[in-house]
């Protein structure tokens, strides 16, 4: 038996009742594309799952709605900086519903490509508009579930934000703007963050061309290592374990902690 399925078949009595104080109401995955983030969340909630939890999953990034439509704006008055072949291969959908978890097509081309912004004020503007745009996302995929008793484990939240945002207005200090500040305001009590990290090597013999450039992976992880720090987040580094290895250490995380 292997190590992820020795962790989903431990007892119940290996985690507290969801009610307990003590055991987090969300559990927040970030971390650069690639890094093996959805993998880890799936293994979670079915470990969760199997230990008696009602759990939700969740997906908050930036680019969802208004963000989403000014971006095409942009795009169509060649105000981008320049697209990835893999950017450039993928259909542009509509963004990510704000009720359910889907696959990122609107996004990825979008954070590749991101607006040419000049001056403090634009930036300010453009930052403003994603924060906008990213509240009642949170508040429909995170707090709604919270509300009604679920545990949610969030395959990104605000940390990645923060990262897109960044690489938007390639500022590595974003984190520390007010508008920055106020999307690690939207953290709910009890939450337990987890950076699943891995170099940019291992993440293109996984991805090829999918990878994306360096430069852009290697701009969210120095933002990510930054947040990180600010919100106590467990490290996990996939280019060095395996899926088993990575999980079984996530899952150790949260019984050690509590």
């Amino acid at each position: 038996m292997n190590t992820v399925d020795s962790s989903l078949n431990q007892k119940k009595t290996d985690l507290p009742s969801a009610s307990s104080i003590d055991f987090p109401r969300l559990i927040a995955f970030f971390g650069p594309d690639g890094a093996g983030k959805s993998t880890q969340a799936d293994l979670l909630i079915s470990y969760l799952n199997g230990n008696g939890f009602k759990v939700k999953k969740a997906w908050v990034r930036s680019t969802h709605t208004v963000a989403f439509l000014l971006w095409i704006v942009f795009k169509k008055l060649n105000l981008v900086r320049g697209q990835s072949k893999a950017a450039k291969q993928m259909t542009i959908r509509p963004a990510v519903s704000y009720l359910n978890q889907r696959s990122y097509g609107a996004v990825s081309p979008i954070t590749t490509s991101p607006p040419v912004l000049k001056g403090s004020l634009s930036k300010f503007i453009w930052s403003t508009i994603e924060v906008i745009g990213i509240l009642p996302v949170v508040l429909l995929q995170v707090y709604l579930p919270l509300m009604l008793g679920y545990e949610v484990v969030a395959e990104r939240y605000v940390a990645d934000s923060v990262a897109s945002i960044a690489y938007f207005l390639n500022d590595e200090n974003f984190a520390d703007s007010l508008n920055g500040k106020l999307l690690l305001k939207l953290i709910p009590k009890r939450t337990m963050f987890v950076y699943v990290d891995a170099d940019y090597q291992a993440i293109l013999n996984r991805r090829a061309e999918a990878a994306g450039p360096v430069e852009y992976t290697e701009f969210h992880r120095r933002v990510f290592s930054k947040v990180a720090s600010t919100l106590n987040a467990r490290y996990v580094n996939t280019g060095k374990l395996d899926v088993d290895q990575a999980s079984a250490k996530i899952i150790g995380f949260l019984q050690k902690d509590l």
